[in-house]
């Protein structure tokens, strides 16, 4: 009997710490924003609530790490943070304003409920659209025009020049706009997590209307599109994308690989060549210009001469970090494959098709 008791006691101490890793978890933080000369209250409020959900988010960030751990399910570094992001419910609990000599500073306090269970899946739609990359550029974004703002209201406060003071004004003004513009894609990214498709649509065109030249909100909606089969839309914005930021590899990749899906082999080899060069260290852009060209080789549509199918060498010699799986496909793939098995029972072209399509990273 003791020796039962003693058992189920070590039972429960180690599933304890599994039992609160999985468990809703309720974080309050607050954000304080001083609102200076030329700056708007819904946008200084806004700015306070940012604030207050960065630090949610930090904090949320070590459930992550947790509960990736104790589910031995591998989170890139870099994902961490979005992943926090998705996984919190924010919800206002008080804001108030109140007026300094030189200012108005506003508070807001809010509660953020995190649910972990929901991680594993939303790291997958992460992962699918790239939206890591595109967090850290929004993040980086904001710090940026966080100082340049700082910086204009100094100047503000020290001309008393009223045609200096119309154009500080003005360039504050714009970076309000830039911050409207990134809420937009943040909420969008959200959406996208949570895998409301037509939502995040709409939001990433009420970012790209702001903001005509907003190549993040451009490439997300044309994965949208793709995943929703409207892939002239798709092929439309991801060569936006590349009219505004010709050496941009994402569009590239992603038109190539939507070209994949029209049949259109020849271009879409060429579009993945072209993202291959920009950014030659991308493992998905090897992968989803090997298997296109495996496709379109086999498939007697053509002669690639940089087809696995005619040099097998190219996949095997390929670096470990290509792929979790020694010479076969990365998880994100969708299994193991091998351009030997072009020729015998085991060929799964039909699987790295289908799993091509989601390579957007």
């Amino acid at each position: 009997m003791k020796i039962k008791l003693i058992t189920i006691s070590i039972i429960l101490i180690l599933c304890l710490p599994c039992i609160c890793v999985s468990e809703t978890t309720e974080i309050v933080s607050e954000g304080i924003y001083n609102m200076g000369d030329g700056e708007t209250p819904i946008i200084a409020e806004g700015k306070a609530l940012e604030q207050a959900k960065r630090v949610a988010i930090e904090q949320a960030g070590t459930y992550v790490k947790s509960y990736s751990k104790m589910k031995n399910f591998q989170i890139a570094e870099d994902e961490v943070q979005v992943l926090a992001s998705g996984i919190m419910e924010v919800t206002v609990l008080d804001k108030k304003r109140t007026v300094a000599e030189d200012a108005i500073k506003f508070w807001v306090k809010i509660k953020a409920l995190v649910y972990p269970d929901r991680m594993e899946v939303m790291a997958e739609r992460i992962r699918d659209h790239g939206l890591a990359e595109d967090y850290s550029k929004m993040k980086d974004a904001y710090e940026k025009s966080q100082k340049e703002i700082e910086e204009l209201k100094k100047q503000l406060a020290a001309t008393k020049d009223d045609a200096n003071r119309k154009q500080i004004v003005a360039k504050i003004t714009e970076q309000e706009k830039t911050f409207t513009v990134g809420q937009r894609f943040d909420e969008g990214m959200r959406l996208v997590m949570t895998n409301n498709m037509d939502e995040a649509i709409a939001t990433f065109t009420k970012a790209i209307a702001a903001d005509p030249n907003d190549i993040k909100a451009y490439t997300q909606r044309a994965i949208l599109y793709a995943k929703k089969m409207q892939i002239d839309r798709a092929i439309a914005d991801f060569s936006k994308v590349i009219e505004i930021k010709p050496d941009d590899a994402r569009g590239y990749a992603g038109r190539g690989i939507t070209y994949s899906r029209m049949g259109r082999h020849k271009q879409a080899i060429a579009d993945l060549t072209r993202a291959l060069e920009l950014r030659p260290e991308a493992p998905p852009f090897v992968l989803a210009r090997v298997y296109i060209s495996v496709n379109y080789c086999v498939c007697g549509r053509g002669d690639d001469p940089f087809s696995p199918y005619f040099f097998p060498s190219l996949w095997r010699n390929a670096p470990l970090s290509f792929c979790q799986n020694k010479g076969g496909l990365p998880s994100q793939f969708g299994g193991r494959y091998n351009p030997d098995h072009l020729h015998g029972d085991h060929d799964t072209r039909p699987r790295a098709r289908a799993h091509v399509r989601t390579a957007w990273l």
